[in-house]
C-alpha cells in the first residue's frame, strides 16, 4: 500500500547531503525495507513529497499510528541525525470476491479458452498492486500462473482476461476452481465457476417437411415456404442453404440448385425460407428435395466453425381440381317426372374428395343424391335426377341451383355453386301433326350458342316438302329450311347457331308448310329463347388456410387467405370465426375496411388442435355490396397430424469387433419423441463401398406409437479390401402418418472398421468439437507403444543386473 509523506524544512540556510530512511515499525511495514530517498540539498520554507511502499500489519484496530523516519544531513560541514513522526491513520480494509464469464459455450477438450475475471473490492480502501494466483485444477488448466491487478478501488472492480485449457475428460457439470489474491501481504480466498457443457448438434430442423401444392405440371413460379428452426445450443452469425431440386423442377433461371442466405439466428429461433420453383411435365405425386445447411457459429474460444447440415423435405404436388356441371336434357315437360342426368367433370389436375350435393329449385326433387368419395382429375360422374314438374309450369323457363361440398386436392373444405338452366316445353294440341322444340332453350349473352331445332311428326303418315321460315328477334344462321320428308314417329334435327348481346326473354317465330295426303297445311308456332348468363360461382368471398398439414400438439403458425371473387369493390367486411371441437384459434374477428376486386389478402393467425383429422372452423361473413348489407357463411377446412419424430436411441453390434472379411450384426433401438403414430415403418439402409448388406436391406419394423420404442437389426460383411477407417450408413424410415400420408425422415449409423475392435456411434450430424474414433485410436496405440517400451527397458535392466 502506497505511503505518501510531505516533508517542510523551517531551517534558515540549506542543508544537503540529505538521506530520509523510513524506520521499520507497526502498523505500517515498509516493503521491500530498503526504500530510501536521497536529496543534495533542501531549502527552506519548501515542501518536499516521499512515497513509500508497505504493508499495514493484519487486524489491527482502527486509530492513529506513528511511522518514523530517520533524516541525515549535513549543516556548516557537520552531520546531523533527526527522527521524523509522521501519524498514519488507518481507517479501513479490502475485501475481495470474484466473477467469470465465458463466451459462449465450453465443449471438453477446448483449448486457449478466454475466461474474464471480474475482481471487486468491497472494501473502504483501495487495493493496490494485487497479485492473483491462478490454481490450475480440473477441468481447468490455466496458461499463466500469476495476473497481476496494480489497483482496485474501494467501492469498484477490474477485469482481466486469462487462458485456459479444458481438459479431455472433462464431465459435464459446472465447477467451482479456487484461487487466491495477495493484498498488502494478505492471502484473500476466491472463487471462480465455470460450466462444461456436453458436444450437443449444431443444427436444425424442418418443421414443414411435408409440403402439399395445389400445383400440378407446366407450372411457373410457384411459391414455396419451408418454416425452420435452429436448434443449436450456441448463436449463429449466419447461415447458406443449398436446396437441390429433383428432375422436373428448376429454378427462376431454369438452374437446379436454389441458394439461400440467412444472418444471425439465437438458439431455438424459428425463420421462414421462401422461393419460387417451376414445375415442368411431372406427374403428380411426392418428390424429394435434399438440402444441404452450413451453420457459421462462434465457439468457446471465440473462432468461427461452419457447421454442415443435411436436411431433406418433401413436396407434394396434388393438383387444382377444377369442376364443371352439365345437364341432359334440358327441356323439361309439365305435368310428368322428367328423368334428367347431372354430368359432373373434374377438368383441373387435382383429385377431390367427399363431393355431397344439394339441388334447390322450385320444383320437386325426388330422389335422394348420393355421395361421392373421390372425383379424379379429367373424370366425370353421372348423377341420374328425377324432377317433378306441375302441369301449371308449361311454357316457363327453370332453374336448378347445384351445390357441391368438397375437399379439394388439399383436403381443405370448399363449396363450387353453379346455375342450370331449363325450360318447360309447350305441349302442343294432338291435333297438330307436328311438335317442335329448342334444345337448348337457353343460351350464354356474347358468345355464339350452338341449339338444335327438333321437328317431330306425331301423325300415323308420312308429310311431305316441307318448308320451315325462322324469323328471329336475335341472330340466327338460318332462316329457312327444307325437308322433302318426315315419316311417321320420326325426328327432324335443324341445327343453328344463335347469338344475342343482351340478356332476356325472345321468341322465335317458326312457320311449317307441308303436304299432307296431297293436301298442303300451314302452321306457325312461337319457341321461347333464354339468354341468360349461367354456370357462374356465387361465392364471393373465399376463405383458406394457406398451410400444409398442421402438427397437433403444438401451436401452429399460418396464414388465412381472403380472397375477393367480385370483379366490383367490397367494403366494411366482418368475418367471425368459430372452432369445432378441440380447437383453438387465437383470433375469432377479422375486420377488413375494404377488398378490391380479385383481391387476395393474408392474415396472419395462430392454431392449435389435440386432434388428428380434418380441422373445420365456422366462418360468419358480412360485408357490403354496392351499398347493401350481405351476409353468407363458409366452412374452412384443413388437415391436422400427429408429428413422428423417430431417434436412434441405442446401437449394440455381434461381434463386437468389425475386422476386414468378417461379418458384423448390428441392432439398434429406435424411439419415437413425436406425437403420433409411424404406421407400417420399415427401415432401409444404403451401406457404402466395401460394407455389404447379407439379405434384403429394408426391414419391417410395424408401427411404432407415439413415446414408444422398437429395434431393427442388420446383417453386414465387411468386404476384404475395406480400409480401416469410419463408414456411415444412412438410414432411411418410410411411414404412413395417423392421417395416411406418407412420410420420409432419415439418420446414420457410423461403423468403425479396425484390425481388431471396432466402434459403434449413431448421429445426424457431427460438432466440430466432437471426439472423433480415430483420435480415440491415436490415444489405445500409444498406450500401447507406451508399454511395450517399459517392458523391453524392465528386461534390459534384468538382464545387465545378472551379468
Amino acid at each position: 500500500m502506497p505511503l505518501q509523506v510531505t516533508l517542510i524544512y523551517h531551517g534558515s540556510d540549506n542543508i544537503t547531503n540529505i538521506q530520509i530512511i523510513p524506520i521499520e515499525s507497526s502498523p505500517y511495514i515498509v516493503y521491500p525495507n530498503d526504500q530510501q530517498y536521497y536529496l543534495s540539498v533542501m531549502i527552506p520554507n519548501q515542501q518536499y513529497t516521499f512515497t513509500f511502499i508497505g504493508n499495514i500489519t493484519p487486524n489491527i484496530p482502527l486509530g492513529v499510528y506513528n511511522f518514523y523516519l530517520q533524516i541525515i544531513y549535513t549543516l556548516d560541514n557537520q552531520v546531523y541525525t533527526q527522527t521524523i513522526t509522521v501519524q498514519i491513520p488507518i481507517m479501513g480494509y479490502v475485501q475481495l470476491y470474484l466473477t467469470s464469464q465465458v463466451n459462449g459455450i465450453v465443449f471438453p477438450g477446448e483449448e486457449d479458452v478466454p475466461i474474464t475475471l471480474t475482481i471487486y473490492n468491497t472494501g473502504t480502501t483501495p487495493a493496490s498492486d494485487v497479485t492473483l494466483f491462478l490454481n490450475s485444477t480440473y477441468p481447468l488448466q490455466f496458461i499463466t500462473k500469476t495476473v497481476n491487478v496494480p489497483l482496485i478501488q474501494a467501492g469498484s472492480f477490474t477485469s482481466v482476461q486469462v487462458i485456459a485449457n479444458v481438459y479431455n475428460n472433462a464431465t459435464i457439470g459446472t465447477y467451482r476452481i479456487p484461487l487466491t489474491a495477495l493484498v498488502y501481504g494478505s492471502y484473500y480466498s476466491l472463487n471462480m465457476s465455470i460450466t462444461i457443457n456436453s458436444n450437443q448438434t449444431i443444427g436444425g430442423k424442418i418443421l414443414t417437411p411435408n409440403i402439399l401444392l395445389s400445383s400440378g405440371a407446366d407450372q411457373k413460379g410457384v411459391p414455396v415456404t419451408l418454416n425452420i428452426i435452429y436448434n443449436g445450443p450456441v448463436p449463429v452469425e449466419s447461415y447458406n442453404m443449398q436446396i437441390f431440386l429433383p428432375n422436373g423442377f428448376t429454378n427462376e433461371t431454369n438452374g437446379n440448385i436454389i441458394y439461400v442466405e440467412g444472418g444471425s439466428l439465437q438458439p431455438y429461433q424459428e425463420f421462414d425460407i421462401s422461393f419460387n420453383v417451376n414445375i415442368n411435365n411431372v406427374s403428380l405425386g411426392s418428390y424429394l428435395f435434399p438440402i444441404k445447411i452450413v451453420w457459421n457459429t462462434i465457439e468457446g474460444e471465440g473462432v468461427l466453425v461452419s457447421v454442415v447440415q443435411y436436411l431433406t423435405f418433401t413436396i407434394t404436388l396434388m393438383g387444382q381440381p377444377n369442376l364443371e356441371i352439365f345437364v341432359n336434357p334440358i327441356v323439361l315437360y309439365a305435368g310428368s317426372v322428367n328423368n334428367v342426368t347431372l354430368i359432373i367433370q373434374n377438368v383441373g389436375t387435382g383429385n377431390v374428395y367427399n363431393l355431397s350435393l344439394s339441388i334447390s329449385s322450385q320444383f320437386s326433387i325426388l330422389n335422394a343424391l348420393p355421395r361421392i368419395p373421390i372425383l379424379k382429375h379429367n373424370q366425370s360422374i353421372k348423377i341420374p335426377i328425377e324432377i317433378y314438374v306441375p302441369p301449371n309450369a308449361e311454357g316457363e323457363p327453370a332453374q336448378l341451383v347445384v351445390t357441391i361440398n368438397y375437399l379439394n386436392s388439399l383436403y381443405q373444405s370448399s363449396m363450387y355453386q353453379q346455375e342450370l338452366g331449363f325450360y318447360v316445353s309447350q305441349l302442343n294440341a294432338p291435333s297438330i301433326p307436328i311438335i317442335i322444340t329448342l334444345n337448348p332453350s337457353i343460351i350464354q349473352p356474347g358468345t355464339f350458342s350452338s341449339a338444335n331445332l327438333i321437328l317431330t311428326n306425331t301423325l300415323n303418315t308420312t308429310l311431305y316438302n316441307i318448308s320451315i321460315v325462322i324469323s328471329s328477334p336475335i341472330y340466327s344462321n338460318t332462316s329457312a329450311y327444307d325437308i322433302s320428308y318426315l315419316m311417321p314417329g320420326k325426328t327432324y334435327i335443324i341445327p343453328l347457331t344463335l347469338f344475342s348481346q343482351v340478356s332476356g326473354q325472345y321468341s322465335i317465330s317458326v312457320l311449317l308448310t307441308y303436304y299432307e295426303n296431297n293436301i298442303q297445311r300451314q302452321e306457325q308456332l312461337s319457341l321461347p329463347i333464354y339468354v341468360m348468363q349461367i354456370n357462374t360461382p356465387i361465392i364471393p368471398i373465399l376463405i383458406n388456410f394457406n398451410s400444409s398439414t398442421l402438427l397437433t400438439g403444438e401451436i401452429q403458425h399460418t396464414t388465412l387467405i381472403i380472397y375477393n371473387t367480385l370483379n366490383e369493390p367490397l367494403y366494411n367486411i366482418t368475418i367471425s370465426l368459430s372452432t369445432q371441437g378441440q380447437i383453438y384459434l387465437n383470433m375469432t374477428t377479422i375486420t377488413i375496411s375494404l377488398l378490391r376486386p380479385l383481391q387476395k389478402i393474408v392474415i396472419p393467425v395462430e392454431i392449435y388442435t389435440d386432434s388428428s383429422g380434418i380441422v373445420t372452423i365456422s366462418a360468419t361473413i358480412s360485408y357490403y355490396q354496392s351499398g347493401q348489407q350481405r351476409e353468407t357463411q363458409e366452412i374452412v377446412n384443413t388437415l391436422a397430424a400427429g408429428s413422428v419424430e423417430i431417434v436412434i436411441t441405442g446401437v449394440s453390434s455381434v461381434p463386437s469387433v468389425a475386422v476386414r472379411g468378417g461379418i458384423v450384426s448390428i441392432t439398434a433401438t429406435i424411439y419415437n419423441f413425436g406425437t403420433g403414430p409411424a404406421n407400417g415403418l420399415t427401415v432401409t439402409v444404403l451401406p457404402p463401398k466395401g460394407i455389404e448388406v447379407i439379405g434384403e436391406n429394408t426391414y419391417y419394423v410395424g408401427n411404432l406409437g407415439s413415446d414408444t420404442s422398437s429395434t431393427f437389426t442388420f446383417a453386414f460383411r465387411i468386404l476384404n479390401f475395406t480400409k480401416a477407417g469410419t463408414y456411415i450408413i444412412p438410414v432411411e424410415y418410410t411411414y404412413t402418418n395417423d392421417i395416411g400420408q406418407v412420410l420420409h425422415s432419415y439418420s446414420n449409423i457410423s461403423l468403425t472398421v479396425l484390425n481388431s475392435s471396432s466402434v459403434f456411434n449413431f448421429s445426424s450430424f457431427r460438432h466440430s468439437n466432437a471426439f472423433s474414433s480415430r483420435i480415440i485410436l491415436y490415444i489405445i496405440l500409444g498406450i500401447i507403444t507406451i508399454v511395450i517400451v517399459a517392458i523391453i527397458v524392465i528386461f534390459i535392466r534384468r538382464r545387465g543386473g545378472n551379468e
